[in-house]
């Protein structure tokens, strides 16, 4: 990599600006810590226009790094979970716990997305930040489908970009896992929502069709459920 692109990076490290709730998530500290550590001049903040905190990407990052002993780096695996309720969620972090215990891995992180219809959740995001900083040496998924999303990249994509932080992405099960209905429905009505604005009229009216379809189909869905 030339020295223009690491200046790059650095330069879009600094720009990014994490609000108080993803930035304490990141150092496992309190919104109040964090706070008084930016008081302090610990950590580099700016405050906006309504007084809110706003904290730097990189300063977090770095913040990170101080913090980790210099034996613990990459030592450990992540976990990660996505699902439409946390019942979900907590059953595959259950299922990853058990096998990484069973692999000798050693579980020093866990993240995950409550999915609704969002395309990169920002439990993903903030595990592909931590990847980038070598926080741990693998991250384990249940499957694919995990990652992915209707309608955007092919979920062996992240394969790549774990890889390319130098960290190992291990899905259980190398299948996809059978969708959870209302899953499906909600992904593709947003998808039908976002393409609706980039239609001609004709298309726009028929694409309305579609979604006052997926809604009765939601609907119906819902009551067979209860």
């Amino acid at each position: 990599m030339t020295k223009n692109r690491l200046y790059l990076l650095e330069s879009m490290s600094k720009n990014i600006l994490l609000k108080p709730k993803e930035a304490a998530r990141l150092l496992k500290v309190t919104e109040r810590c964090l706070r008084r550590w930016a008081q302090s001049g610990k950590i580099d903040a700016i405050r906006t226009k309504g007084g809110h905190y706003r904290y730097p990407l990189e300063s977090i990052l770095q913040a990170l790094r101080d913090r980790r002993a210099p034996d613990d780096t990459g030592s450990g695996v992540a976990l990660y979970a996505r699902g439409r309720r946390y019942r979900q969620i907590h059953e595959q972090l259950q299922v990853l716990r058990g096998v990484a215990s069973e692999m000798g891995y050693r579980v020093i992180y866990e993240e995950y997305d409550l999915q609704r219809s969002y395309p990169l959740g920002a439990g993903l995001q903030r595990l592909l930040i931590l990847a980038r900083e070598k926080a741990f040496r693998a991250v384990l998924v249940t499957s694919y489908s995990r990652l992915g999303w209707l309608g955007v990249v092919d979920p062996r994509f992240f394969h790549l970009m774990f890889a390319l932080f130098g960290v190992q992405l291990v899905p259980l099960s190398p299948f996809e896992e059978s969708v959870d209905p209302e899953e499906l429905l909600e992904d593709s009505h947003y998808f039908h929502q976002v393409l609706g604005e980039y239609l001609n009229s004709r298309g726009r009216r028929a694409n309305r069709e579609i979604l006052r379809a997926l809604e009765r189909i939601r609907k119906g869905y819902s009551r067979e459920e209860d």
